[in-house]
């Protein structure tokens, strides 16, 4: 009886075929995932950028509006002071109650606002901006806005609690109020005869008050001109990477 052979020939091409489609398969696939994961970070990094474009674009508008009204509080101030120094009786005029409104009634504060920034500041949304320096300036944001919003506050705090007593103490306030805002005109009686009330005396009480309030106006306007530049910059760099 004819012995049986075993036939001990292994298939090295097709094997070899088969294992590179394996290993081609995986490559593939680890291939698409990067791909996916890139364009997914891709795409919320634009969503990131273009919504702190949009939040900065905001500020800066505000930035300027409050920059303009503490530079008019700080010109108030310098102009009673010249005023009084020619007579201390300060004239009943509707220029004259606006710059006492201004400087003892009056208190314009910048919203930082949180949207985007926050987003960036506090999540792991952070990582998304590659710009290097866009992101170290995203990061020193938050110490730049802390000294403004704190002098803001303290003024806010004079305008409640010293500038305005002192003001209510010297005079009627209402007809001063009433040139800031027209729904106080009936409340105040400043439709009534200018000549009834009785001239604001800038003695050297109130022109003590004046120049404190003169000095927290040039300290926020030192404080708000690097705020400024900071998104001026924060703003080319987006418009860099987004395309203007």
């Amino acid at each position: 009886m004819a012995a049986m052979t075993v036939s001990t020939h292994i298939p090295w091409k097709r094997l070899t075929a088969e294992v590179t489609v394996i290993v081609a398969s995986i490559l593939l696939a680890f291939s698409i995932d990067a791909w996916w994961d890139n364009r997914i970070e891709a795409e919320g990094e634009r969503w990131l950028l273009e919504r702190l474009r949009s939040d900065f674009t905001g500020m800066q508008r505000d930035l300027s509006v409050t920059f303009e009204d503490h530079k008019l509080t700080a010109d108030a101030c310098l102009a009673l002071l010249r005023l009084s120094a020619a007579d201390p009786a300060l004239p009943l005029t509707p220029e004259v109650d606006e710059m006492v409104g201004k400087v003892f009634l009056a208190s314009r504060t910048f919203n930082p606002g949180s949207g985007a920034i926050e987003v960036f500041l506090n999540s792991e949304l952070s990582r998304l901006v590659r710009n290097q320096p866009l992101a170290d300036l995203l990061i020193r944001w938050s110490a730049l806005v802390d000294d403004m919003v704190e002098e803001e506050a303290q003024m806010q705090k004079g305008v409640s609690e010293r500038w305005t007593p002192f003001l209510a103490s010297r005079t009627d306030v209402g007809p001063i109020l009433a040139v800031f805002n027209p729904l106080f005109a009936e409340l105040s009686g400043a439709g009534e005869d200018k000549r009834e009330r009785i001239p604001l005396v800038a003695d050297t009480a109130f022109r003590n008050e004046v120049m404190d309030r003169y000095k927290w106006q040039l300290l926020a306007l030192r404080d708000i001109e690097p705020l400024r530049e900071t998104v001026q910059e924060i703003l080319l760099l987006l418009d860099d990477e987004l395309g203007s």
